[in-house]
């Protein structure tokens, strides 16, 4: 592949790979920003650079620090408020607070695959002599809580490498980074870093760059418009998202600034739930004329209590099916225990049912380790009699995309029990990594059309007492705001559609982790959802420990419009392999001819040997 490069000032140039790296030079040596990619020492030979003396990085993601080899003899810089992900990033991988029950995010997305060798730590206002020219550190944070960007001045003027808190003018390259709470968890935390990352532009701007450099996207020569285009642009997406967000009935105070603002959907009014009902936690139950109990969801021991206590009572006799809404751990924590009590037939969605019978395979939000035996998979629309009740299961990718909806049907009412999906305020898509997804037929807007068919007399949420239920006019404002959504959504992102920039997972690997054993194979797929209108082509190349001596040949697969599609590899495991526990297996990709680097990763866990 040609390489590409500008030249920005006498001595300072920018490699354009998958990401863009400085090169600062004074003859044939070099001080390097960012350097990552597999070409990029071909830039460094057509510049005649033989020394590479000097490494600093923005922060500490993946696809910017990999791919371009580190000798023993070169000074590495990095932000001293990561050095930890740099150095000791092991500790990372081996913490089950970072694979398990995953309400906070930070860090979360890109840590690299082994730690790399640190001799320099920079904080705020930190000056760096280096040639003729002269940097200095600013603490920006907003991408990850410890990024820095470095300013230039060199050859008469001021250049400001800025990491990612911009791609272009009004862009970013993703928002699922930006996730972060503010009074509450990362979980609650949509956009949440979006004043810290307003702060740091701000802060870049004050320092009157001419032109800004960011590891994606392109330099921009006019920094205050670019600036001001990205924060427009960024309070203009927020309002949309905050217009319809259920997060305003549990956490009002977070959005006080919004009240009254013009396209909001004002926040129903409950009604009672059907006397024939119970809710404990997260579970509601259903309790039939016969005595018979339908129990929903169970993410405590104490609900299984509290059922116990229902036939102590003689308010049920036995629980007779069982129907797990979504994935979340505080739905699931405790069914292996709940299905050992009370052993009653289990009933998931298919969607739901890949990930609660095997969550090792998948890394998500809020994910528990605790696995649910399903003994019935419904499609979408399947139908069923449950005493003097109809039921009938959906797909229902609201909330999350791994969750199931329930239709019930009798006495007189028609409720609908949504899992998390909508609170009276709107829709529960304040975390970007449960994959709500923007367009026709897809996430809520998918959600809100089978409402607006089914007309259930009860919607049911299973963290709020009340049910509710919307009018044909919230339904419509919510399905516009959506549709406003894709668009301004799609315009912030430098892709062809929103949802590559908001859907964290758009590229994932299955199993996420797997157990291997020295001699063994390793089976691994690599999973793209095209986003696109359009066919796509990717490849992807999983990268093996050094220490391995192999390298897999790479997979390419087109992938059709608004699909699924992928590859899967046969990883052969050395019998004699020095590498035990967990090890990180990172898997390049390259998207429509756009390469994205180290993109996502897979774990072998190793056993035996």
């Amino acid at each position: 592949m040609k390489t590409h490069f500008s030249q920005l000032s006498e001595h300072l140039h920018v490699h354009h790979g998958h990401v863009n790296t400085g090169i600062l030079r004074d003859g044939d040596r070099a001080l390097l920003i960012d350097p990552s990619g597999p070409t990029f020492h071909l830039t460094l030979g057509e510049l005649g650079i033989t020394n590479a003396e000097q490494m600093l990085f923005t922060h500490h993601h993946r696809d910017n620090t990999l791919g371009f080899p580190i000798a023993n003899n070169v000074r590495v810089g990095v932000p001293e408020k990561e050095v930890a992900w740099f150095a000791e990033v092991e500790t990372f991988w081996n913490n089950p607070q970072y694979r398990w029950h995953l309400y906070n995010y930070h860090p979360h997305n890109l840590m690299l695959a082994d730690a790399i060798r640190v001799t320099d730590t920079y904080t705020e206002g930190a000056q760096i002599r280096w040639g003729s020219a002269s940097l200095t550190v600013l603490e920006t944070p907003g991408h990850t809580d410890g990024s820095v960007s470095y300013l230039i001045d060199v050859d008469g003027k001021r250049f400001a490498f800025t990491g990612d808190l911009i791609y272009d003018e009004g862009q970013l390259w993703e928002l699922y980074s930006l996730q972060k709470g503010q009074q509450t968890s990362d979980y609650h935390g949509f956009l949440g870093a979006r004043d810290e990352l307003k702060a740091s532009l701000e802060k870049v701007r004050q320092a009157s760059p001419a032109a800004l450099i960011p590891t994606h996207g392109a330099v921009m020569d006019n920094p205050d418009r670019a600036i001001d285009a990205l924060l427009e642009r960024l309070a203009y997406c927020y309002d949309k998202y905050v217009a319809i967000s259920a997060l305003r009935h549990y956490f009002p105070q977070l959005f006080a600034e919004f009240e009254g603002h013009p396209g909001h959907m004002p926040i129903r009014e409950g009604k009672p739930a059907p006397e024939f009902l119970r809710h404990f936690g997260t579970t509601w139950i259903i309790i039939s004329e016969n005595d018979e109990a339908f129990v929903m969801d169970c993410g405590s021991p104490t609900v299984i209590k509290q059922i116990q206590q229902l036939q102590a009572d003689n308010e049920i006799s036995e629980v007779t099916q069982f129907w797990v809404t979504h994935y979340h751990d505080d739905h699931v924590n405790a069914n292996p225990e709940f299905q050992e009590t009370f052993p009653c037939e289990t009933v998931a969605d298919s969607v739901v049912a890949a990930v609660i019978t095997n969550p090792i395979g998948f890394r998500l939000p809020c994910i528990s380790p605790a696995v649910t035996r399903v003994d019935r998979i419904t499609q979408d629309g399947d139908s069923w009699q449950w005493n003097e009740f109809t039921m009938t299961a959906y797909h229902f990718p609201g909330q999350t995309y791994y969750h199931g909806g329930l239709l019930v049907e009798g006495h007189g009412v028609r409720m609908f029990f949504g899992g998390d999906s909508f609170t009276m305020a709107g829709i529960d898509d304040y975390c970007s990594g449960n994959r709500n997804l923007l367009g026709a037929d897809v996430g809520y807007e998918k959600c809100l059309r089978l409402i607006q068919e089914l007309k259930p007399t009860h919607i049911f949420n299973c963290h709020v007492d009340p049910a509710f239920d919307f009018t044909d006019a919230e339904i419509t404002c919510m399905l516009d705001t959506l549709a406003e959504r894709e668009k301004c959504y799609t315009e912030l992102f430098p892709w062809d559609h929103a949802n590559y920039g908001m859907d964290e997972h758009w590229v994932r690997c299955y199993p996420y982790e797997q157990e291997v054993a020295p001699g063994g194979t390793a089976h691994l797929r690599v999973e793209i959802t095209n986003h696109s209108d359009e066919p796509r082509t990717a490849t992807a190349r999983p990268i093996l420990p050094a220490s391995w001596g192999m390298e897999i040949d790479p997979g390419e697969a087109t992938v059709l419009p608004r699909a699924v599609g992928g590859f899967g590899f046969s990883i052969p495991i050395p019998q004699h392999c020095e590498t035990l526990g967990r090890v990180v297996i990172p898997v390049d990709i390259t998207y429509n001819a756009r390469p994205l680097g180290q993109f996502r990763e897979a774990i072998f866990v190793f056993t035996g040997g």
